[in-house]
């Protein structure tokens, strides 16, 4: 039921930040004016921007009035920007400080600036943590040991075994040379070696991912409780 709830809270979610993202605009398309979602925009498009307003593609200032573009999202410069036929290219993502004007898109979505710098933060380039580096190492490590133990174990037991060693509880042999069957000697080797398999499935540390999992998930609610939202997953390792 847990499971069930959270993938209900996870698609609530989602469908929220999709309908915060869906923007409806007002643009001139066919020479008529219209409303469309900002999902719908598409080259040639004339936007109708005015204050407040999101730029929401790049494009081309056709006309307008003291049109001032706040670009700081995009150079980190605070200063505002005043759009007109000397300067004309307006970014995606900008806000409009002042004034009003009309826009020509010329590229949508990925095309942008804003679209290429979206897609290089959410990208996952498959690069490992610090965190999941020594994680790796002390798994590896962990097998490595674990299956030397097996082997040394098999080896030891087997010795034993076929050199008689080896009792059953009311303390005779459980392999005498020339007595004991085949079919008997081969169900004590194969006792022998599924013990050899249970320590080496027993040193693999399954568990160990699902434990540093819910770690790091406990550290980024310490970190949200801060009012430190972190963008990178590796930064929740100092947490940890």
């Amino acid at each position: 039921m847990l499971a069930v709830s959270d993938y209900r809270q996870s698609l609530q979610f989602q469908n929220l930040n999709e309908e915060k993202w869906n923007i409806h605009l007002e643009v001139i398309r066919g020479g008529r004016r219209v409303e469309v979602s900002i999902f719908d925009l598409v080259v040639g498009d004339i936007v109708l921007l005015k204050i407040g307003d999101l730029v929401p593609a790049e494009g081309i200032f056709i006309s307008g009035h003291s049109l001032a573009i706040d670009e700081s999202s995009m150079t980190g410069e605070s200063k505002v920007v005043h759009k007109d036929q000397k300067a004309p290219f307006l970014m995606a993502g900008c806000k409009v400080a002042d004034g009003y004007g009309n826009m020509l898109v010329s590229a949508v979505g990925i095309n942008t600036e804003w679209g290429l710098l979206m897609a290089s933060i959410s990208e996952d380039n498959g690069e490992e943590t610090p965190l999941q580096v020594r994680l790796n190492g002390l798994a590896t490590f962990i097998g490595i040991v674990g299956l030397t133990v097996a082997v040394v174990v098999l080896v030891v037991l087997l010795v034993r075994y076929f050199t008689g060693h080896t009792k059953n509880p009311d303390g005779s042999a459980q392999f005498i040379k020339g007595q004991t069957s085949a079919k008997a000697a081969v169900n004590g080797a194969i006792k022998i070696l599924t013990i050899a398999v249970t320590i080496v499935v027993v040193a693999v540390p399954e568990g160990l991912p699902l434990a540093v999992t819910l770690t790091l998930a406990y550290s980024m609610r310490k970190m949200m409780a801060d009012k430190a939202l972190a963008s990178v997953y590796s930064s929740c390792d100092v947490v940890f």
